[in-house]
């Protein structure tokens, strides 16, 4: 359920400034009714010619690492591309790689290449590794050499792919005229058996289309063609996608951020994922990025790019995407950063890797080791705004309940009336707040009359107990790494170092008693008159907020007014009923009404290869949009972060919450530093947000 209202709304409504109010469902009834986001869900695709680029860095483990610190787990590498299909495996070459022009572009592969991508990465990386289809000399023998070695000098490696873009090799008269999708399952399984053959427990990936999906190149026909995980062992397909194309001239900052034309295009997909899924597999964006042809200067390397992939992630995973494969290059502009200086480029962070970083912060544990995973549920807003994007993550654990009361309670009542009252609801019918008339007597009379009444109090008693707990630690190691030239490198790694102790806990009982009070009433005459009164119940719940106007009597009682109160740990673990379905713990808002800066100091950065134009600049200031939100529990206190950038047409200024990295090594320098806001207990949170600005709140109590 969601509803949102924009005052006076245009295609741009957002940066004209107004208001809008998004009401998100704070439950959903189970861990069904979403798909749940892999946590190596930004993963990295480079090509084989490109590792000793980036292996001769630590930007990129450093940039792994920190994605796995905030989600638990490290992202997938995948290696292959174009090159992998001019790739050629040479036992006796003493070099890792080497580029040779007889014949044109292909690459040798030494022994000394598998050393190298062993040693770099840590024995958590799932790689898929990519073998030749092209050349398939004695019967692909050169390909079967290639995966025999990576399998037995690579620990790493996880699945294999058997050739890169097949539905393009007629194109690129790496086939005959004629050869359809048919004829590429026939070369596959040829491939795939022999390799089966040798590597009995061998994991494929297959398809790899560039997403033509003409001429059988689909995965409906895969799987018919018996390209499946009944006959091999298929974790999941893929498909490739890139937004826009350096090939085809339809580069466009504007429309890369239009949150509906990404609908649209993702919405091919839809029967490639039903596919994938009667193939027994999941469904991977094995190949991905903003703009394909390596991407495209003033769009791939602008803060543009950031949002895009954002909304792109997240918009994936909610059709059960399991894993997309960022596309990089040592010096492309899609790169999400430039590992070493090269080209007359300089090494540093570009404006698309704070996305990803914003998105880790979207993702990330609520506490060290937790098993939490978060469901992603896309919100559909009314007349679907192009440039408003807004998303639920939803944990998959059960919550704690805490259903004490805690503040003043007060009660008013009178003899008899008819009155209105609001009421909130949640398992039952409990009233919070009510405002009525009441009659009371104007005069007084002669007559008395006693009333006695029975209160039963419930006291709390606090007592201790022992109870074995494990408590977080850390202990220092320190690893030394050899480097490509000789050196060593020595790193201090703080690892997690749990203990097992007693610890003395209270618990709460409570016993029964009761008073008796004697009130005294006088009544002499009928005139009345009218009087309002306030009910007021401080109640702590977790539930959607349903209003309900009722008429209803109410007996004649008496006043009282009681303060109650509840444990610190009570008060800790958040306010949940018994209710055991999947609750909201994060929000993702994303306004993409395009605002572009014509500040020449921002048009640029340390790693680009230009700056972007500045006469493209959005005249008059940047608007900010007044957001009321609804959905997270009443009573909590969110965490904000805010992903912003200059521009869209931004290369520098860009920040999630001030975060700062090394434009050396990638490491963080400066630690973000989160706003916060409070969520009123009508169940509202407010905030403001930029054109051209994402923001994500988190409910820290929700685990």
């Amino acid at each position: 359920m969601l509803a949102i209202l924009i005052h006076r709304g245009t295609k741009s409504h957002a940066q004209l400034g107004y208001a809008a109010v998004i009401n998100i469902s704070p439950t959903l009834p189970n861990t069904a009714a979403a798909p749940t986001i892999d946590r190596s869900f930004i993963s990295y695709s480079l090509e084989h010619m490109a590792m000793p680029a980036f292996l001769n860095s630590p930007m990129l483990n450093n940039l792994m690492e920190l994605w796995k610190s905030k989600t638990g787990s490290r992202p997938g590498l995948r290696i292959g591309g174009s090159g992998m299909d001019k790739t050629t495996y040479v036992p006796s070459l003493d070099q890792p790689v080497m580029w040779t022009a007889n014949p044109s572009s292909q690459y040798l592969v030494g022994p000394s290449y598998f050393k190298l991508v062993r040693e770099y990465f840590p024995s958590d990386t799932q790689i898929t590794f990519g073998l030749n289809l092209v050349n398939s000399t004695g019967n692909w023998q050169n390909t079967v050499e290639f995966a025999v070695a990576a399998d037995e000098n690579i620990p790493q490696v996880d699945l294999f792919e058997i050739g890169n873009e097949p539905d393009l090799y007629v194109s690129g008269k790496q086939r005959p005229r004629g050869w359809t999708g048919k004829d590429y399952a026939e070369e596959w399984k040829s491939v795939a058996n022999r390799v089966k053959k040798v590597l009995p427990n061998a994991q494929f990936q297959p398809a790899v289309f560039a997403g033509s999906l003409k001429d059988n190149f689909d995965l409906s026909s895969l799987v018919r063609a018996g390209i499946n995980n009944y006959q091999f062992k298929i974790p999941t397909y893929s498909l490739h996608f890139y937004a826009q194309s350096a090939c085809s001239g339809n580069q466009n900052l504007d429309r890369l951020v239009d949150h509906n034309i990404l609908g649209a295009q993702l919405q091919r997909f839809n029967p490639e994922l039903a596919a994938a899924e009667a193939g027994g597999a999941r469904f991977t964006m094995a190949e991905s990025n903003t703009v394909s042809c390596s991407g495209f200067v003033d769009v791939s390397d602008t803060f543009a790019s950031a949002l895009w992939l954002i909304d792109y992630s997240l918009a994936a995973a909610s059709k059960k995407i399991e894993r997309i494969y960022f596309h990089n290059g040592p010096t492309t502009p899609y790169s999400f950063f430039i590992p070493k200086g090269a080209n007359g480029l300089e090494s540093g962070i570009r404006p698309i890797f704070y996305g990803v970083y914003f998105l880790a912060e979207a993702l990330a544990l609520p506490e060290p080791g937790s098993t939490t995973n978060f469901m992603v549920k896309p919100i559909s807003l009314p007349g679907s705004p192009s440039d408003i994007a807004v998303y639920g993550l939803y944990s998959n654990r059960v919550q704690r309940p805490n259903l004490d009361v805690v503040g003043t309670t007060k009660v008013a009542y009178t003899t008899t009336v008819s009155k209105t009252m609001t009421m909130i609801s949640t398992d039952i019918f409990e009233t919070v707040q009510s405002v009525s008339t009441k009659r009371i007597i104007k005069s007084i009379a002669t007559s008395t009359k006693s009333i006695t009444t029975t209160a039963v109090f419930i006291v709390p008693k606090q007592t201790m107990f022992t109870k074995t707990a494990t408590l977080p630690g850390t202990k220092l190691t320190t690893i030394e790494n050899q480097l490509l030239d000789g050196s060593t490198m020595t790193q201090t790694v703080e690892i997690a170092y749990p203990t097992v102790t007693e610890i003395v806990l209270p618990t709460i009982t409570r016993s029964r008693t009761t008073s008796q009070r004697v009130y005294t009433s006088w009544v002499l005459s009928t005139i009345w008159t009218s009087q309002e009164i306030t009910i007021t119940k401080v109640v702590r719940r977790t539930k959607p907020l349903i209003y309900t106007t009722s008429s209803v009597y109410v007996a004649p009682t008496v006043v009282t007014s009681t303060q109650t109160t509840t444990s610190p740990r009570a008060t800790n673990i958040g306010n949940f009923p018994s209710y055991d379905g999947v609750f909201l713990a994060r929000a993702v808002i994303l306004n993409l009404s395009p605002y572009n800066t014509s500040d020449e100091k921002v048009l640029n950065c340390r790693s680009c290869s230009a700056p972007s134009p500045a006469r493209y600049g959005t005249v008059g200031p940047r608007k900010s949009t007044r957001v009321t939100v609804t959905g997270f529990q009443p009573g909590h206190r969110l965490k904000l972060v805010r992903l912003r950038g200059p521009g869209l047409n931004a290369k520098a200024g860009v920040n999630v919450s001030g975060i700062a990295f090394s434009e050396e090594t990638g490491e963080v320098t400066y630690t973000p530093r989160p706003g916060s806001i409070y969520v009123e207990w009508d169940g509202t949170a407010r905030f403001d947000i930029l054109a051209s600005e994402a923001v994500l709140l988190v409910d820290e109590k929700v685990l």
